[in-house]
């Protein structure tokens, strides 16, 4: 299974999501748990539009380095862009699956929302720990959507809808296989905590609402029945919206994980 690519139009998209304040926060207790210090070498896997590789870069100081790898030339141009202020900061296209450092080279990694859309997990932990230093520490989260509630006057539309909005991801399902994998790939997990969305409104400022358009969309172009619901599906949700009856709720996962020295 290929990895999603993110094309420009996406890339555009996905800086306006990190700016909606459940994204802020998350990013908040993801650099709380990386626990980042002046002059650290730091990789960020799946950086995206760069805006915790900024948040890293304006703690390690120019005695720091930070590199962030990502597939999607357009994440990498708007990482670079939002970046530019930072000289430690180096951003390369590379898979996650193959980084192109040598080994140790990094005293602690993050990866946001990245293994979730990998299907090759253990090859992709065993990189990661191929590239910390003895004792590097790994800060990973990730999104498991079997934990999504979404609020249906037709729970099996719904159930369908869902099943189908999974097969975009290689591993929808992968908050719950970490912890397994990163202690195969010989990580040490020091601590895991939930990371939860809640939302009762579907507005652009919300998780949620942002996600209505994008799954419909999702759903729409697959084969079979199913793409015939999407709308259907869609409208219902703002009708619950409008009516004071939406709910969304979506759990997602924070480990924190250490390469034994």
């Amino acid at each position: 299974m290929a990895i999603h690519q993110f094309d420009a139009s996406e890339a555009a998209r996905l800086e306006k999501h990190y700016a909606i304040p459940v994204i802020v926060e998350q990013r908040r207790r993801t650099l709380e748990a990386l626990g980042a210090s002046v002059g650290e070498r730091i990789l960020d896997v799946g950086s995206g539009p760069g805006f915790l590789t900024a948040d890293i870069a304006g703690i390690v100081g120019s005695g720091g380095r930070v590199c962030a790898v990502d597939t999607a030339e357009p994440m990498l141009k708007a990482g670079r862009r939002r970046c530019a202020s930072f000289p430690m900061v180096e951003f390369q296209r590379a898979d996650a699956r193959k980084l192109p450092y040598p080994d140790a080279s990094f005293d602690a990694a993050v990866a946001a929302q990245v293994y979730l859309f990998i299907p090759e997990l253990d090859a992709a932990l065993a990189e990661l720990r191929r590239v910390l230093r003895p004792g590097g520490r790994a800060i990973v989260l990730d999104t498991d959507w079997g934990s999504t509630v979404w609020n249906s006057r037709d729970p099996a539309r719904m159930a369908r809808v869902l099943e189908s909005w999974k097969q975009r991801y290689g591993n929808a399902h992968i908050g719950r296989v970490l912890p397994g994998a990163l202690r195969r790939a010989g990580f040490a997990i020091e601590g895991a905590e939930p990371v939860v969305i809640v939302e009762l409104a579907a507005t652009e400022e919300d998780y949620g609402g942002g996600q209505l358009k994008e799954v419909a969309k999702y759903i729409a172009s697959q084969q079979g029945e199913i793409a015939a619901e999407a709308q259907a599906w869609k409208d219902e949700q703002l009708t619950l919206e409008a009516s004071g009856d939406y709910f969304f709720s979506l759990n997602r996962y924070l480990f924190v994980a250490r390469r034994p020295a």
